[in-house]
C-alpha cells in the first residue's frame, strides 16, 4: 500500500511541476510578444528623435516599454498641449491621465499630439488579457 500511495503521490508531484512549468512559459512568453508588440508599434508612430525601447524583467514574467530619457517633449507629442491634449487624452483611462498631468504647465499650449505609445499599449492590452484568460481556461480544462 504504501508504494501505490508513493507512485500516486510522486506522479501528482511531478504533473504539478509540469503544469506550473508550461503554464510559467506560455505566460511568458505572451508578455514578452505583447511589450515588443507595443514597442514595434509605438516606434512606427513616434516622432524620430523620441527613443523608445523595452525591458524584460523578473525572469520575463514583467515588461515595461517606453520613452527612455527624461525628455518631457516626447509626452508633449504623445498627447499634445491644450486643447490638442484635452481631445487626446478624453477617450483614456484615468491612469494615462494622470500621467500626462505631470507634465501640464498651463493649458494654453498649441501643439497638436500625435499619439503613438499609450494608445498602442492600451490595444495590445486588451488582447492580452484575452489571451492570458485563454492561457489560464486552457490550463485548467486540460488538467
Amino acid at each position: 500500500m504504501p508504494t501505490i500511495r508513493g507512485r500516486v503521490k510522486n506522479t501528482t508531484a511531478s504533473n504539478l511541476r509540469k503544469y506550473n512549468n508550461e503554464m510559467l512559459r506560455k505566460v511568458r512568453n505572451l508578455v514578452q510578444d505583447s511589450i515588443t508588440k507595443v514597442e514595434i508599434m509605438a516606434v512606427r508612430e513616434a516622432p524620430p528623435f523620441v527613443n523608445i525601447d523595452k525591458r524584460i524583467t523578473d525572469g520575463g514574467m514583467t515588461g515595461q516599454v517606453g520613452v527612455m530619457g527624461s525628455d518631457p517633449l516626447a509626452a508633449y507629442f504623445e498627447f499634445g498641449t491644450g486643447l490638442s491634449a484635452v481631445d487626446i487624452l478624453s477617450g483614456y483611462p484615468q491612469w494615462v491621465k494622470d500621467i500626462a498631468w505631470e507634465f501640464y504647465v498651463n493649458g494654453r499650449g498649441t501643439l497638436t499630439g500625435k499619439p503613438y505609445l499609450f494608445n498602442n499599449f492600451l490595444v495590445v492590452e486588451e488582447e492580452f488579457k484575452r489571451e492570458l484568460k485563454q492561457i489560464i481556461d486552457e490550463q485548467v480544462n486540460d488538467n
